[in-house]
């Protein structure tokens, strides 16, 4: 088996190893907080009985907003390397919407053959 040479760090480059991690963790923190705010936000909306007309759009914004955040902060899609990942996730998004917009159109706009 390979072995792992690791060559000690220096005091600057550990400091800087130290900052970056600090960093990376407070963007998390502050992420899953203003998601857990969007989620008491959408139920509070959901709750207080407002007309659905109103209420469905924002909530399926701020559930977007929410993958976003996930894709980025807790996948790691803002970090180099997950350019493969990314083509995948994207194909997918494409298809999904192609499937939704085709039968949203064959069920409830088209008329029936």
């Amino acid at each position: 088996m390979a072995e792992i040479k690791q060559e000690p760090m220096t005091k600057k480059k550990l400091d800087y190893v130290r900052r970056e991690r600090t960093r990376e963790m407070r963007q998390q923190v502050i992420s899953f907080s203003l998601m857990i705010f969007l989620t008491f936000t959408a139920f509070g909306l959901v709750a207080m009985d407002i007309d659905s007309q109103f209420v469905i759009p924002i909530v399926i914004g701020m559930a977007f907003i929410q993958v976003i955040l996930q894709f980025f902060y807790f996948m790691h899609m803002k970090d180099k390397g997950h350019e493969f990942a990314k083509l995948f996730m994207l194909t997918g998004i494409f298809l999904a919407l192609s499937f939704v917009v085709t039968f949203i159109y064959i069920v409830w706009i088209g008329k029936p053959i």
